[in-house]
């Protein structure tokens, strides 16, 4: 099996996957010639840790890197007897096999005394630094604290809580986070491409979202689908290797729970037994699909932060259910699994997730249903021919008014809260994807847009819906504004509140009397009438 997580291993900071926070501040200081004297890496496993130590320790050792620059370059003769681990001024320690003091004093300190050999600096990368005894600790402290000025040490761990604390505060520290799958996908899509083999792109995101943000195990088992041999490999190659995952069929009994198709859900879960699928397993991937609904609802890009990214074809899924599916139904559902998966099995294994489901469809009946539905009983609707009658009657008016006058992209972001809050009133489902886009400024009457998704961006091209849009538009900000949006992979999205929505049990406040200022100007701006 290859060893790819090795022989791909980034040998630059601009190869390095994800952590773009802190590779920033790293070029930053090289660059600036401000290099510090003491770094702790801290984060889970296989996230790069060790991999931006040794590119550090080429850039700090580079002899072609000029001034003002902070990448290596990968090719004099210090970088590459840093990749061959041959340099004697970079010094790479395990401390779980040199936990004592005294391997410190021999190996650290003592050294750290000495001239570099043959570089610039002399450089200590102590992996898992957690695992060193307290009097190790107490060793360390001080060269840290005043070390010479050749020496650099970077501290690596995963149980940066274990650190103490007069070693924390004498290092600069980077967090690191798991790396998300769109970009563990790149990275495997790259190997497939240098490795020569056509690889299905459902396989690739079925390893990533399996390998959980960590790119080592995702390379790994990348490696061992590829040592299946062939020159081209699909689903039914890679199963060989993976556990099949259902996560489409945990999203169909999901959807059928949002819709209260009890029979649907029964018929799919009876589907899964008779094909041998472990029930165990598929409610773990329920629960991890609600998680991401919950997440996505309570706080749109929250989800995306804590690494859970499902690929692009998932993700359009989930974002449906997500505006279909009330919070507190999503809660219910959750928290029922939750006590299911903590039962015991029973003699026939489909019967206390049939139970469940069948529980939570007539739970469900008693909660209102979402806003998108048009059919809120407690509270006054605006017919739907709002938007086509009022546009049709007020187009004069239109033409009249000028265009909207330009904003900078915080103004618009400030008044962003108010539009969503609108758009909820005639399509919750939309103010769900506005949630999911970066408005961009307002210029010459045109407000930019950028998604991270297609679907969204698809979605408000629909014309009905730009009808919507300008017209909540033009209330919003004094003038005609049309729409222009764009798709960004790499967006990261700000959070914006979502308002949860009331459980059953709650009390229902009384509908607005007609004169209400806000339900009077819809009335008046649109002309629909209140039944």
């Amino acid at each position: 099996m290859p060893t790819l997580y090795r022989d791909y291993r980034p040998q630059k900071f601009i190869d390095i996957l994800g952590q773009n926070h802190l590779k920033i501040t790293l070029q930053n200081e090289l660059a600036t010639a401000k290099i510090g004297q003491a770094y702790l890496f801290c984060g889970p496993r296989a996230v790069g840790k060790t991999t931006m130590a040794r590119v550090l320790a080429q850039a700090v050792n580079c002899e072609r890197r000029k001034k003002g620059e902070s990448e290596p370059c990968g090719e004099c003769a210090s970088c590459e007897s840093i990749k061959k681990g041959t340099f004697l001024d970079v010094m790479e320690i395990d401390a779980a096999s040199n936990t004592g003091v005294d391997n410190v004093r021999d190996n650290i300190i003592s050294s750290a005394r000495l001239s570099p050999a043959r570089g610039l600096m002399r450089v200590f990368i102590i992996d898992e630094v957690h695992m060193l005894s307290l009097s190790a600790f107490n060793a360390l402290l001080k060269i840290i604290e005043e070390p010479p000025r050749h020496v650099l040490f970077i501290l690596c761990t995963t149980e940066a809580h274990k650190v103490p604390a007069t070693i924390i505060s004498r290092c600069q520290r980077f967090d690191f986070k798991r790396i998300s799958p769109v970009e563990i996908v790149k990275k495997l899509s790259f190997i497939a491409t240098k490795e020569k083999i056509d690889i299905s792109r459902d396989v690739l995101e079925d390893i990533a979202r399996q390998s959980g943000g960590h790119l080592r195990d995702a390379e790994s088992l990348f490696g061992q689908v590829l040592a299946l041999g062939g020159q081209k490999i699909g689903s039914e190659e890679a199963e060989l290797v993976m556990p099949r995952h259902h996560h489409q069929e945990a999203l169909d009994l999901i959807d059928y729970l949002s819709k209260r198709n009890a029979g649907g859900a029964v018929a799919l879960i009876n589907s899964l037994a008779d094909n041998g699928v472990n029930f165990k397993n598929f409610l773990d991937e329920v629960l991890m699909m609600l998680r991401k609904i919950m997440l996505q609802t309570a706080q749109p890009g929250l989800a995306e932060k804590l690494g859970l990214d499902f690929g692009e074809q998932l993700e359009i899924r989930i974002s449906l259910l997500a505006s279909e599916l009330p919070l507190s139904s999503c809660l219910k559902a959750l928290r029922r699994f939750l006590d299911l998966a903590q039962e015991r099995p029973a003699a026939i294994p489909q019967l206390p997730l049939e139970i469940a489901v069948v529980e939570l469809c007539l739970a469900l009946d008693s909660v209102p249903v979402s806003v998108s539905s048009g059919q809120t009983p407690t509270s006054p609707k605006v017919l739907s021919r709002d938007f086509s009658t009022s546009k049709s009657q007020s187009d004069d008016k239109i033409k009249k008014i000028e265009i909207a006058a330009d904003l900078s992209v915080e103004e618009v972001s400030a008044r962003w809260p108010e539009l969503l809050l609108k758009i909820k009133k005639y399509n919750h489902s939309l103010s769900f994807v506005l949630q999911n886009c970066a408005p961009q400024n307002l210029q010459s009457g045109t407000l930019f847009l950028r998604f991270k998704y297609k679907f969204h961006r698809d979605r408000i091209a629909d014309p009905s819906i730009r009808t919507i849009m300008e017209s909540v538009l033009l209330e919003i900000f004094g003038g005609q504004v049309a729409i222009e949006s764009s798709l960004d992979e790499n967006l990261e999205l700000s959070p914006v509140a979502v308002s949860i929505p009331e459980s059953s049990s709650e009390k229902v406040s009384p509908p607005l009397p007609l004169n209400n200022g806000v339900l009077g100007s819809l009335l008046e701006n649109f002309g629909g009438e209140a039944v």
